[in-house]
């Protein structure tokens, strides 16, 4: 299958500037959850949504004026999924005549009802129980697609460098977890590493999906065509700065005191090495090289991380979330469909709640069952089927790429996405912009760097 046809070098250059810009600057002031963001934090938002539509109008006019051919059948159906997803929050804004919602949604329907007694029952509402936050959402996601396909573009041309668009995570990853270990070693008031972040589990998300990129660009950097060779200075250099950020990465993991942070970042570690061994060796040695790999990655996180970390395992307690997961499943159960609208949880949520009433609940703590609240069954299954394709994808050419560079680059997409699919079975890393947009970053490295043939 041919790839579509890559732009000029230059312009990849040029864009990978601009939007490491925007990467930066999402881990500088982005990184607040949506719901409890301040005015400050909105003027942020504008910002970065109004620099990435310009930078998405600007490759829109440029696509459609090159009619930029299609590339392989999935890679094809992963654009659909990215441009379906925010249309699908835009449909959750429109207004629709209360016959048609009682229809499509009988619990959002009753709740406009119970308003009627006090004259604010209209004959249009949408889907959406609250339109202003799930109008800040489907912006947000339509920012995340514009991620993802620019970054695509910069991975499509560079194909002879394709460790470019990986090269602005290494950086930003290496530099937060610098700042979180000098945060840890000071002590202080917050004695844990949180670099820019206010939540320590949502710093630890950032550095978890950025570990197997690292860890990846040193490894590959390590090849060599010929084994008697020395290796190159360049090469060399390149495998320095990798482990130099992996150390860097894998210390500030340590230093946030996460308990899922670390617990991501050694089944991401195991989930490359089982592709790994599944590639290089047969049978029952594959299975001793795995256990044997587990066993020296589970061992030399416990010898590193610090005793506050593992004391930290002592007092996991997980009755709260269960009454806040038990509840949210009702949640689910009154809006199946079409969900309560981007942002809606909080508000929805309210008359499900059996617990914890003197506080307020703007997040399940568990990213799976937010999304499913709030996107109901189809937005859910479009939003699955994208990242289920991406690390399927990813998985496929870590094993069998004829180019060597792209196994790695598919090991490292693998790696990441694993991470923050498991952290998210307890947490809303996706709800903070800057893990999103990370999120998004990587999924476009895997879907242009990832072409059916070396370019």
């Amino acid at each position: 299958m041919v790839a579509p046809a890559p732009r000029s070098r230059s312009f990849a250059v040029l864009l990978l500037l601009l939007l490491t810009a925007v990467l930066e600057y999402a881990v500088l002031f982005l990184t607040t959850p949506i719901a409890q963001a301040d005015r400050a934090g909105r003027e942020d938002r504008n910002i970065y949504l109004l620099v990435l539509g310009l930078l998405g109008l600007a490759l829109s006019v440029d696509s459609i004026r090159r009619r930029t051919p299609q590339g392989a059948r999935w890679d094809r159906e992963s654009q659909w999924l990215a441009l379906i997803l925010p249309c699908y929050a835009a449909l959750q804004l429109l207004p629709l005549p209360l016959s048609v919602l009682r229809v499509l949604s009988p619990a959002r329907a009753e709740l406009l009802a119970a308003l009627a007694p006090l004259g604010l029952r209209s004959s249009f509402a949408p889907l959406s129980v609250a339109p202003s936050l799930s109008l800040v959402h489907c912006l947000l996601f339509a920012a995340y697609a514009v991620v993802f396909f620019l970054v695509r573009e910069i991975a499509r041309s560079s194909a002879a460098t394709p460790w470019l668009p990986v090269l602005p995570i290494l950086g930003i990853a290496a530099w937060q977890g610098a700042w979180g270990m000098q945060q840890y070693l000071s002590g202080g008031a917050e004695p844990f590493g949180h670099g820019t972040y206010p939540v320590k589990n949502h710093f630890a998300g950032l550095l978890e999906m950025s570990l197997p990129f690292a860890l990846a660009y040193a490894a590959a950097a390590l090849r060599k065509d010929n084994p008697s060779s020395p290796l190159s200075g360049a090469a060399a250099l390149r495998a320095g700065f990798g482990f130099w950020a992996a150390a860097l990465i894998i210390v500030g993991i340590l230093s946030s005191l996460s308990r899922m942070g670390l617990v991501a970042g050694v089944v991401s570690l195991l989930a490359m090495g089982a592709l790994v061994l599944a590639a290089a060796l047969p049978g029952r040695k594959r299975w001793f090289m795995l256990l044997a790999w587990g066993v020296a990655v589970v061992l030399a996180f416990a010898f590193l991380s610090p005793v506050q970390l593992i004391l930290r395992f002592s007092e996991v307690s997980s009755e709260g979330r269960l009454d806040v997961w038990k509840d949210t499943l009702h949640l689910i159960a009154a809006f199946p469909l079409f969900g309560t609208g981007l942002g809606g949880y909080e508000s929805a949520f309210e008359k499900f709640k059996t617990s914890g009433f003197v506080s307020t609940q703007d997040y399940a703590h568990n990213d799976y069952l937010q999304f499913f609240a709030e996107l109901g069954l189809i937005g859910f299954l479009i939003a699955g089927a994208f990242v289920f394709l991406i690390l399927a994808i990813s998985v496929r050419w870590s094993l069998r790429h004829p180019d060597p560079n792209r196994r790695w680059i598919g090991l490292a997409c693998s790696g990441a996405l694993v991470a923050i699919l498991i952290h998210s079975a307890v947490d809303f890393n996706l709800y903070v912009p800057a893990n999103a947009t990370l999120l998004a970053w990587i999924c476009g490295v895997a879907a242009g760097s990832l072409v059916d043939s070396p370019q």
